[in-house]
């Protein structure tokens, strides 16, 4: 029982994680507005009111960085899905509680991360 425990949970690691790997500092900002969305809206017993409210203050702050630059209405929607859609996949493995643990210590790493900005190298010149 303890195997199918572990074996769930890192499975439920696994999507909270590498399913939202940011390709540019837009998305890092889009995925981390819709996992605090995400988790507000599903596991309001994680610190209760405060916390929803605080959570609900950095996706906003998140989102705004997000539009400012570049991400569209679109580009917010395929990230709510995606989050949603790992959430989902999570709470059927393990149930809500595991899924809104795992959500929730991985938004508290990635959300004291700095966002790294994207690197644009020059072409190099063909002789």
């Amino acid at each position: 029982m303890k195997l199918k425990a572990l074996v769930a949970l890192a499975a439920v690691s696994a999507l909270a994680s590498c399913a939202t790997t940011p390709g540019s500092p837009m998305e890092t900002y889009l995925n981390r507005y819709a996992g605090a969305e995400t988790i507000a809206t599903n596991c309001p017993a994680y610190g209760g009111y405060s916390s929803v409210a605080q959570m609900r203050a950095d996706a906003e702050k998140n989102l705004a960085q997000a539009k400012a630059l570049g991400a569209t209405d679109a580009d917010v929607k395929k990230a709510r899905d995606r989050v949603n859609g790992n959430f989902v996949g999570a709470s059927i493995l393990v149930g809500d509680m595991q899924a809104c643990s795992a959500f929730m210590n991985k938004l508290a790493w990635v959300g004291s991360t700095p966002v790294e900005p994207t690197v644009v190298k020059p072409k190099k010149k063909i002789h």
